[in-house]
Parts: C-alpha cells; structure tokens; sequence
C-alpha cells in the first residue's frame, strides 16, 4: 500500500505544488494568481492528508502484524484501528 500508492500520490502532490507555484509566479493577471493560490491551497490539503495517512500506515507496518484469515474479517479489520474504512 505505501510504495505502490501512498509514496507515488506524495510524490504527484509535491510536482503538482511545484507547479502550481511556478504558476502563480509567472501569471500575468491578478485573476489567474488567486486561482492558482486556491488550487494550491488544495494541493497542500491533500498532501497533508496522505502525509498524515502514511504515517498511521507506517506504523501498522512496523508492527508486522500477521493476520488469519479464519479469524474473519471483523477482527482482522479490528487489528488495523483507523487506518481502515469502518465495517457497517
């Protein structure tokens, strides 16, 4: 999970913040900035978030938790606190 999406999304968000702050930089109007300031704010926000969800990951992995699969779902789900999406 963390290097086949989470490091790959970090590394998205930081080209994409790189680039939408060279963009507001070289705008010419006063329009194109603020948009491109709202987008960035946004870049940050997500970025942040998987920032944060990386973390919580990284330390289910350090565990190196085995689970068992005849165990059920429940209390497997149950093992990983909130990294994983409630069971309704």
């Amino acid at each position: 999970m963390r290097t086949g999406y989470v490091y790959k999304q970090q590394e998205l968000y930081k080209t994409r913040i790189e680039t939408t702050q060279n963009r507001i930089d070289t705008a010419a109007s006063q329009a194109d900035k603020n948009k491109f300031k709202r987008d960035l704010k946004k870049l940050r926000e997500q970025f942040d978030e998987i920032h944060l969800y990386e973390e919580k990951i990284h330390h289910y992995a350090d565990l190196r938790q085995e689970i068992d699969l005849d165990d059920g779902m429940k209390h497997n789900y149950a093992l990983f606190g909130d990294v994983l999406a409630k069971i309704k």
